[in-house]
């Protein structure tokens, strides 16, 4: 059997969830043929593919780093802007550039099944299909929100088999966008099997040379440093409770350097452990107590099945600040509004036993920690009757 895994780069989520999957369909069946493509950096590389894979990359992380409310504000237009006007501005910006590589590869490839890990790559396969392209009709295609909240452009690819939501809170929304609610599956979002399986909290302490007596705050960092972390940190030596901090800070070697010198320094009044890019992110987060940081929906799923709660950082960009909108209402995460008041919301959740204990139970009754296992399944027998 051959699966088609599509995605972009941007944010790492949309590749992080083909990764997961992949790992899925290599430990569980041994007949699969796998070929994983990105829309705008594979293939031949025109001018205007140049520029798609810049804004899509590039551009995206530099509006959300310096414009958060410009780019916050066109995100929220985007919502409710005319579909027309929208898709045809999508479709000479990004479709068209991505296009002519992607009906290559599924016409070379003949895929029996194809995930489409972000909405370009599901519109691509939505107008192949429309157009009468044989290999993309024969396989079944499978695209996932992967956010709490469905995003613009979504209703530009309902010829898909069926879409995957991480909730069935988003029925009206989907219905209203144009799709027939029998393609909708709530399995949740694919991640790596790691982050659900337990580890006992004080043997992931160990391995992390952490204090066992301690509480632990769990940091993380986007690769651009969203959310000022540093400053953060600093805030944190405010806190009444008794704590230590892990800070992953992943590929930002200016933030984990800022740190190492404050810590140095003795700036830090709590433990700190710094870290830069570690691949042990599911054992940290097992040592942990809270998460603090940004909140895409992978990061939330990694974390919910881990049962760890989330305070979500200031300056959340598009689907994050939504993500956050949807598990506050829930009772399910925090939100730090204000840096300079972090660390109240901090001395709160660690005071306050019962909105803990409230806080675990909406976890549970949102995560999917079989999501990778039932998306895979579902890629390669199709929904079962």
């Amino acid at each position: 059997m051959k699966i088609l895994l599509l995605t972009v780069s941007a944010g790492e989520g949309h590749n992080s969830m083909c990764r997961a999957l992949t790992n899925y369909f290599k430990d569980t069946y041994d007949d699969i043929e796998l070929k994983q493509v990105d829309l705008f950096k594979d293939g031949e590389k025109t001018r205007k593919k140049k520029l798609a894979n810049w804004m899509v990359n590039d551009g995206y992380f530099t509006l959300v780093k310096y414009a958060i409310k410009f780019a916050n504000h066109n995100f929220e237009k985007l919502k409710v802007r005319n579909i027309h006007k929208k898709a045809n501005s999508l479709r000479g910006n990004f479709i068209k550039p991505a296009s002519p590589y992607i009906e290559e590869v599924i016409n070379d490839f003949k895929p029996d099944a194809i995930f489409c890990a972000h909405t370009f790559a599901g519109i691509i396969v939505t107008d192949l299909r429309k157009k009468g392209n044989q290999n993309a009709l024969k396989a079944r295609v499978v695209t996932v929100v992967s956010d709490y909240d469905v995003a613009p452009y979504t209703e530009l690819l309902t010829e898909v088999d069926y879409i995957v939501t991480p909730s069935d809170d988003f029925d009206d929304v989907l219905i209203a966008k144009g799709f027939d609610i029998k393609k909708r599956i709530s399995l949740g979002i694919p991640v790596q099997t790691k982050f659900s399986k337990k580890i006992d909290k004080n043997e992931a302490k160990k391995e992390l040379n952490l204090d066992l007596n301690k509480k632990t705050v769990m940091m993380m960092s986007g690769g651009v440093g969203f959310g000022n972390i540093a400053k953060l940190v600093l805030n944190l030596n405010k806190c009444k409770s008794d704590f230590q901090i892990v800070c992953v800070c992943g590929r930002n070697e200016k933030l984990k350097k800022q740190l190492e010198s404050l810590k140095a320094k003795g700036k830090i009044k709590k433990d700190i452990t710094i870290f830069g890019f570690v691949n042990n992110v599911d054992v940290i987060m097992s040592a942990s107590d809270v998460l603090i940081g940004k909140i895409g929906g992978v990061a939330i799923a990694e974390a919910f099945n881990k049962f760890l709660p989330i305070i979500a950082n200031k300056k959340l960009p598009f689907q994050e600040y939504d993500n956050m909108v949807f598990l506050k209402e829930r009772n399910a995460c925090e939100y730090i509004s204000n840096n300079k008041e972090a660390y109240k919301i901090v001395d709160n959740f660690f005071l306050d036993e019962e909105k803990y204990q409230l806080m675990q139970s909406q976890i549970k009754s949102i995560r999917k920690p079989n999501a990778s296992r039932d998306i895979g399944d579902l890629l390669y027998k199709g929904l079962k009757k």
